[in-house]
């Protein structure tokens, strides 16, 4: 796994840091010692300046562990030198094809300082004439190489010098057969001596990298800096293959004085420079997400993203000064998180190329141990390193992918929609509209313009808690939930909206504008949906000016934490049982997957303890059935349910409308017909038009259909009213008594 250990003492003259690179199977992880001489004082480095004067007149040989796992080698080995079928490598090549050698299935590993190549041989010698074959030798077993690792001469490539050769039965017990072996030794030591693992592309992706993050040297410290970079020795060790990147570097130059404050010029470029952050992280994660079919890896790319978008939240709510910049941290600590899953994608992927994970991964470690080394360094991700990251991604494509939209990313959402396998949906928890009192509907365009008084609210809150309840119902229709937990989510949804938004969408702003409610780190609307976590998976724009859809935004989160978090990770089995499931659920939707059990830590924070007890007060109150007391965070005083009683029989019903209820010669509007029940519900809920639509069941010969219809009138004059407003729905004015 990538990992960066950071020193727990200070970096003093001749000190070591450590960052390790490990391979394991395609995959590198990158470990870097670098030693430093700091003779300089400390101070805060300058935040925009590129330039800075030149003081050192020192060097100092910076060491670079790089440890190659013997998996990776193996592939390696097998790439370059057992390309025929079967994994296998012919040593002999007789016209006559009476002879053979045939050497398959290499294994490697350590022996003591050298490295050792097992590998299955097949041996026929004989003699041919007028094309008749007479076989003198017939033999098949193992055979062994050992030799000793090395540089090479160009400094940046590693090779093998064979130095023993044996043979094994196929039971692996040594064989003398001197004629065999002689016949075999002389091309076998001729083939391992080709094996060469070559570095120099890899390594000279990180040469382009550096001058780009380090401005405050100077262009003549950088080029003496790359002119040195090599590899030193290799070492054998039980684990891996071991050598360093070696390169001697000046020290740092002095950092110049820290400002105040940013410029808005500065604050600009600072604002690009995260958003270009964010966009490189995505594009690795879909990038990596195409390259594998396990569903567990994509989960995995898509728990990193998410996990390090509620960290971003979090840093992005400082603003940036000179003597820090906690958006690069967050940057560089992403990766590390992200870099194990990279690798084991890789393992999935035999046929990539075993180094194409160096170039990245090395780089983004090498910019973290440079800002190990504090503000003196003057490190500086820059927005063309940043591109060039994204190149070593996905090559020249790279750049025209790095781009900051609030629009819906279909490869963001489709890993979203398949981190759970959809299912059937539950028939437990599907609203039964005709439930709600008709002199209390409004119409569904009032839910997204108001901003409710406290005169408001007895008519107002059982409008959102039906397009809640609808909400709820839509996601599970989506996902496999056990029924035994669909009111537990439902009361979850319902309690999430008045811990967020006091069930609110809108406020009305200090001009006197209606304006989506808004927290200072991005959250919005009725289920406070942060924008920036959730950028590429929803429409932020339909996120601020559509309550419906931002239900069901803060339903699907709810739903997928519940799934793939709490139950996964066993919160239910935790004293306290089932109800833990909600409580972790709003943790994680709070705070973050990682946050899953903050709810229950005594290591949470005191914040994190208040929003969680907060949310517990609250859920109890719903699952008694006072749902309205939501009212008072809004001034008012009112109790009990938000909706009628729900029977089981009416549990189990859809919105639906009966034509025995209206005369036959009202009119009405129908919006759409949908082959099931749960589409046409989810149509509903979607657009919000809780309030006047219902789902309307007609037999069509032996099969149904289901009508969402919308509203009664009187006369055709009404309906034709509606009709012009609900425009975009392609409604059709119908008589009931013709359904």
């Amino acid at each position: 796994m990538l990992s960066l250990t950071r020193p727990v003492v200070p970096v003093r003259k001749g000190f070591v840091l450590p960052l390790f690179l490990s391979w394991s199977g395609q995959f590198c992880a990158v470990s870097l010692f670098i030693v430093w001489q700091l003779g300089l004082e400390t101070s805060a480095e300058d935040f925009a300046s590129p330039v800075a004067a030149e003081v050192s007149t020192k060097t100092t040989e910076v060491a670079v562990p790089l440890r190659l796992d013997y998996p990776l080698l193996q592939q390696l080995l097998v790439a370059e030198l057992f390309t025929q079928p079967g994994v296998s490598r012919e040593l002999l090549s007789d016209p006559s094809a009476c002879s053979e050698i045939v050497l398959s299935e290499p294994v490697l590993s350590p022996r003591d300082t050298q490295l050792e190549v097992l590998a299955d041989l097949r041996a026929k010698i004989g003699v041919g004439a007028n094309g008749a074959c007479a076989t003198l030798l017939s033999w098949e077993g193992r055979i062994g190489v050992a030799g000793i690792p090395e540089t090479m001469s160009n400094g940046t490539s590693l090779g093998f010098v064979p130095e023993h050769v044996w043979l094994l039965s196929s039971t692996g017990v040594p064989v003398s057969n001197d004629r065999l072996l002689q016949l075999a030794q002389s091309s076998v030591r001729s083939m391992f001596s080709q094996f060469t693992v070559d570095l120099a592309p890899q390594l000279q992706s990180v040469k382009t990298l550096l001058p780009e993050a380090l401005p405050r040297h100077s262009r003549g410290q950088i080029q003496a800096l790359l002119d040195t970079l090599r590899l030193g020795d290799l070492r054998v060790t039980p684990e891996s293959l071991e050598t360093d990147i070696l390169f001697v570097v000046d020290a740092a130059s002095e950092p110049l004085q820290a400002e105040l404050a940013l410029s808005n010029a500065e604050l600009a470029r600072w604002e690009e420079r995260w958003q270009l952050m964010d966009s490189v992280l995505v594009l690795a994660v879909k990038h990596y997400a195409a390259a594998t079919q396990l569903q567990v890896l994509r989960d995995a790319l898509l728990d990193v993203l998410i996990e390090s978008r509620y960290r971003l939240r979090d840093a992005l709510v400082e603003a940036p000064d000179a003597e820090g910049d906690a958006v690069r941290a967050w940057f560089l600590q992403s990766w590390q998180a992200l870099a194990p899953v990279i690798r084991r994608i890789g393992l999935e992927q035999p046929g990539q190329e075993p180094l194409l994970l160096f170039s990245v991964v090395a780089s983004t470690d090498a910019l973290a141990a440079l800002d190990e080394l504090g503000p003196s360094i003057g490190l500086d991700i820059s927005a063309d390193g940043l591109r060039r990251l994204a190149r070593m991604i996905n090559g020249d494509a790279g750049d025209a992918l790095l781009q900051y939209s609030d629009e819906v990313d279909p490869e963001l959402r489709s890993l979203l929609e398949g981190s759970l396998e959809a299912a059937s949906p539950p028939s437990a928890w599907r609203l039964d509209f005709s439930l709600f009192s008709k002199a209390m509907a409004a119409t569904p365009d009032s839910l997204n313009s108001w901003a409710p008084k406290r005169e408001d609210l007895p008519e107002y809150l059982p409008q959102v808690a039906a397009l809640l309840e609808a909400s709820a119902s839509t996601a599970m229709a989506k996902k496999n939930l056990d029924p035994a937990y669909e009111e537990l989510f439902r009361r979850l949804v319902l309690t999430t909206a008045w811990q967020e938004s006091c069930w609110r969408h809108y406020v009305v702003s200090d001009d006197r504008k209606l304006v989506p409610l808004r927290s200072g780190t991005g959250d919005v609307g009725l289920m406070q949906i942060n924008e920036r976590v959730w950028r590429g998976f929803y429409s932020q724009q339909q996120l601020r000016w559509d309550i419906g859809y931002n239900s069901i935004a803060g339903a699907e989160v709810l739903l997928d934490y519940l799934l793939k978090y709490a139950i996964r990770k066993g919160e239910h089995k935790q004293p306290g049982g089932a109800v833990n499931l909600a409580r972790a659920s709003y943790s994680a939707y709070n705070g973050g997957p990682s946050k899953i059990s903050r709810y229950r830590s005594s290591k949470a924070s005191a914040y994190g303890k208040k929003v969680d007890a907060a949310f517990w007060e609250k859920y109890q109150q719903v699952a008694a059935g006072d749902e309205l007391a939501v009212s008072r965070c809004l001034g008012g005083d009112l109790s009990g349910p938000a909706v009628a009683s729900r029977s089981s029989s009416q549990q189990t019903r859809a919105p639906r409308g009966g034509t025995a209820s209206q005369a036959p010669e009202y009119f009405t509007l129908q919006l759409g017909a949908f082959s099931a029940e749960e589409s046409a519900a989810s149509f509903i809920a979607t657009n919000a038009l809780a309030a006047k639509a219902r789902v309307q069941r007609r037999s069509k010969g032996d099969t149904g259909q289901y009508l969402v219809i919308y509203g009664s009138y009187a006369t055709r004059a009404q309906a034709d009213q509606d009709k012009e407003r609900l425009a975009k729905f392609q409604p059709w004015v119908r008589r009931f008594g013709d359904l």
